[in-house]
């Protein structure tokens, strides 16, 4: 019985030690910090090309993009004019550490949704994914060139109903604020 009770005694010493420690709060890692290029107010321009989705045509408007909380994701707010009309939308990008890629996640104000996977070559990003609007699936994929110091981006983006053949979309440039 005695036994017992040093036994009982221990386990409950080890159990109050474990529940007073606090576990680490993980901290954003070096690809996490990548996506703070992103990071600013951006003007955007550039010319959507005719197809499936509408016609095309000049493309202006603003992007907010900033860190949740905590600097694992990135939130970007943007809205802007088109040949379709206004448009207003929501994209938050990340890191999956698990899956060790970085992913985007974008909603808009027209009814198209999409997520994907982004990799990172010197200063330009590259995009893959597929999005749905209006029930039409599509692939589409994006190069995103940051020029000197990161306050530009040159952006061009294709799309693909089968993931074959592709076809140009977008082709602009953006500008941080100063």
């Amino acid at each position: 019985m005695k036994r017992f009770a040093i036994v009982v005694a221990v386990v409950s010493i080890s159990t109050g030690a474990l529940i007073a420690q606090k576990p680490e709060m993980p901290k954003p890692g070096p690809e996490h910090q990548q996506l703070g290029a992103f990071v600013g107010n951006w003007t955007f321009e550039g010319e959507m090309k005719p197809g499936p989705m509408g016609p095309g045509g000049k493309i202006t408007g603003t992007d907010r993009i900033q860190w949740l909380p905590g600097n694992f994701f990135v939130e970007r707010r943007f809205e802007g004019k088109g040949p379709m009309g206004e448009m207003r939308g929501l994209e938050i990008l990340g890191y999956d550490s698990a899956q060790k890629v970085h992913t985007f996640n974008v909603f808009d104000s027209m009814g198209a949704m999409g997520s994907g996977t982004m990799t990172l070559s010197d200063s330009t990003w590259t995009t893959s994914g597929t999005g749905n609007m209006g029930g039409t699936v599509f692939h589409d994929r994006c190069t995103l060139a940051f020029g000197a110091a990161s306050t530009t981006l040159t952006i061009k983006c294709e799309m693909s109903a089968d993931g074959k053949t592709w076809a140009p979309t977008f082709e602009g440039k953006a500008t941080k604020a100063k």
